[in-house]
């Protein structure tokens, strides 16, 4: 058997053309054993796949057995009352407060992403703090956003239980993952489409 030649200076067997007992010294065995546990896991995965999908089969079919004979008319009632808790409140109130967010939320995140990514030198810390920052938002919990909007909005800046109080903390709370969206895309774009844009 040939030998190469390491960095160091020192002769190294060459085991690229070695017989598969000089590599498994257990001969085919240690394929076999590797067949078995790669069956085993797969099995598993697999069972434990069918049991989250039965799992979620089950709750889906719980609610719509237990909710579609409570649809009715009144539930969707334009005046909410204690003899009818109507539904459709909430529904327009979680409809204008998202509309709301997204009009506020939408421009700053992406002015800030084109900043970061057009305008900001590159490297610079501000750029690196302002993503250290993004990328902490991104993993706060929904409900830490309520409780500091609870205090800072509601109590603090006493706008009370409002529309716009709710509308803001939900800003804040998808400002983040509009930002990192806008930037991965304008990351992607080459360099030679921002030179060819320059030109023209």
């Amino acid at each position: 058997m040939p030998d190469t030649i390491a960095n160091n200076g020192t002769a190294v067997p060459d085991m690229s053309r070695a017989a598969a007992k000089a590599i498994y010294p257990n001969g085919g065995r240690n394929r076999t054993a590797a067949r078995v546990q790669a069956a085993l896991l797969r099995g598993l995965v697999g069972l434990a796949a069918a049991l989250t999908a039965a799992v979620l089969l089950f709750l889906i079919g719980y609610i719509l057995v237990n909710g579609i004979p409570n649809l009715k008319p009144s539930l969707f009632a334009w005046e909410y009352n204690s003899e009818n808790v109507s539904l459709m409140p909430a529904l327009i109130n979680t409809l204008l407060m998202t509309a709301f967010s997204l009009v506020i939320a939408t421009p700053l995140g992406i002015f800030a992403a084109i900043w970061l990514v057009e305008y900001a030198h590159r490297g610079s810390k501000l750029v690196r703090l302002v993503r250290l920052t993004t990328e902490t938002l991104q993993g706060i919990p929904s409900i830490v956003y309520g409780l500091f909007g609870m205090l800072f909005f509601v109590t603090q800046l006493h706008w009370g239980y409002s529309l716009i109080a709710g509308a803001f903390t939900l800003a804040i709370m998808v400002l983040p993952v509009i930002m990192r969206t806008t930037e991965e895309a304008l990351i992607a774009v080459p360099d030679s489409y921002r030179e060819g844009s320059f030109g023209l």
